[in-house]
């Protein structure tokens, strides 16, 4: 057991998007750099520098921190950045390119499958629960469907998702094949989305729609945080 980590399995519940976003990042920060100093945990251990260095990543960044829980499907084709958490419970199945920014958080049990490409850019953020997809069956009833079924059989649809910088995905949510999460756009909690956003704008809601803008002083922000390492 590893005193002084822990993980915010909880973090971003599924209360209302909106409200749920707005703590994400307080609450990513005091986790990263204060509550690890003086709280005992259970069953919160993060993998040593060591081990990750030992693993094939496609390329690693510095400070990174991966629970020993999360599962980690085509390691070769995973790219990380610097300043990185992934959360308990998390499954990447990168199938397909999978390419982490600096200063990301993917909080427990988020799902990514990687098949037709992912990326989440600097500062970009998901939240706990949320499912990301970029493949996608016939649901017409003219090909068979599941991963047991021969490829000739099947009429899956791939399309790489993208999340720009400062993008957020709230908790529970759902992203589907071909989606580009446009710069500093939020999908809310337990939100689904079919469609690319614009930018700088919260959506909300089963589909997805536009809500509200977002300020930008985040640019500035990053930008300073950036430039400071």
């Amino acid at each position: 057991m590893i005193l002084g980590r822990t993980s915010d399995v909880g973090n971003g519940g599924p209360a209302f998007s909106l409200r749920a976003l707005s703590i994400f990042t307080d609450i990513h920060g005091i986790l990263r750099h204060d509550v690890r100093n003086w709280m005992t945990n259970y069953r919160a251990d993060y993998l040593t520098p060591d081990a990750l260095s030992s693993m094939p990543f496609a390329s690693l960044g510095h400070d990174v921190m991966i629970h020993e829980r999360v599962t980690l499907v085509g390691i070769e084709n995973i790219s990380i950045g610097s300043h990185v958490r992934i959360d308990p419970d998390v499954i990447l199945l990168a199938t397909g390119a999978l390419i982490i920014g600096c200063y990301t958080h993917i909080s427990a049990g988020v799902f990514i499958a990687a098949k037709a490409g992912f990326e989440m850019k600097n500062f970009a953020n998901i939240a706990h629960g949320a499912r990301i997809y970029t493949i996608n069956d016939d649901y017409s009833g003219e090909h068979l469907m599941g991963p047991t079924i021969p490829s000739e059989l099947r009429g899956v649809a791939p399309g790489a998702v993208l999340m720009q910088e400062h993008a957020n995905i709230g908790a529970g949510a759902i992203v589907l094949p071909g989606v580009t999460l446009a710069e500093g756009s939020v999908l809310g909690a337990l939100s689904l989305i079919g469609r690319s956003t614009e930018p700088w704008t919260m959506y909300g809601g089963v589909p997805a729609k536009p809500i509200k803008e977002r300020r930008r002083d985040v640019i500035r922000k990053g930008q300073q945080l950036l430039e400071s390492n």
